[in-house]
Parts: C-alpha cells; structure tokens; sequence
C-alpha cells in the first residue's frame, strides 16, 4: 500500500495519500517509517496531519491491528494540540476510522483532535482553522 507525504511548510501541515488495499500490516510498517522519516524532524512535529485514504481499493485490517496501529500512532503525540484528519470513502473504512478514534483516545500519550471526513474540502477546512 504505497504512501505519498506532501508537506506544506506555510500551512503547516502534513498530507499523506494512500492508495491500493489496505492491508494491516503494510499500514503498521508505512506508519513506523513516517514517523521515523517525516513526523520526528524537528520542523515537522507541530504540523497538523491528513490521512487520505479515498482511494484505497479494499481493506484488511483486523481489530488488533487497529488496536497497534492507534498504540504506535500515539507514541509520537506531543504535549501541544495538533489536529488530525481521516479522509474516507466508504461506510466499512468510515466505521474502522471510527475505531482507530476510539482504541486511540484510550492511549495515554494521544493528544490530537481526530475527525473522520468523507468529504476532502470539509476535512482540509476543519484542520486549518
């Protein structure tokens, strides 16, 4: 599942698209590597972020892997609030985002707004402001 950054410096903000089937432990693997590579630069780590995941073509992902993936994702949450949106197309990647909110609010590291989107426009409105 492979993933493009785009990092817009006068914004602030960190825009990732995925695209292909998302598949769990591919998802664990590209989040490790961006916060690796990309989110623990010094420049980067207050940015707020864009996941766009409309235009996967399928999912397997299992519960516990979005159990991990809410676990590792919080790890780098810093004390100052950033914002994070999920961009989604379908009801099954809706409800899943849904959960990654949920399993991720219960980490004690996690410190970012999370809002899911079905809508581009609406999702990158609500992060910059």
């Amino acid at each position: 599942m492979p993933a493009k950054h785009h990092i817009d410096n006068k914004a602030k903000l960190i825009v990732t698209e995925w695209e292909g089937e998302a598949v769990g432990a591919e998802l664990i693997e590209a989040i490790q590597k961006y916060q690796q590579e990309i989110q623990c630069q010094p420049d980067y780590m207050f940015y707020n972020e864009v996941l766009d995941f409309s235009n996967i073509s399928g999912i397997k992902l299992s519960t516990r892997e979005i159990i991990r993936i809410a676990r590792i994702a919080s790890t780098t949450d810093r004390k100052n609030y950033k914002k994070l949106a999920l961009i989604v197309s379908s009801t099954l990647a809706f409800g899943l985002a849904r959960m990654y909110i949920s399993y991720r609010s219960f980490e004690k590291n996690s410190n970012k707004e999370i809002r899911v989107f079905r809508n581009k426009n609406d999702a990158f409105e609500w992060v910059k402001n």
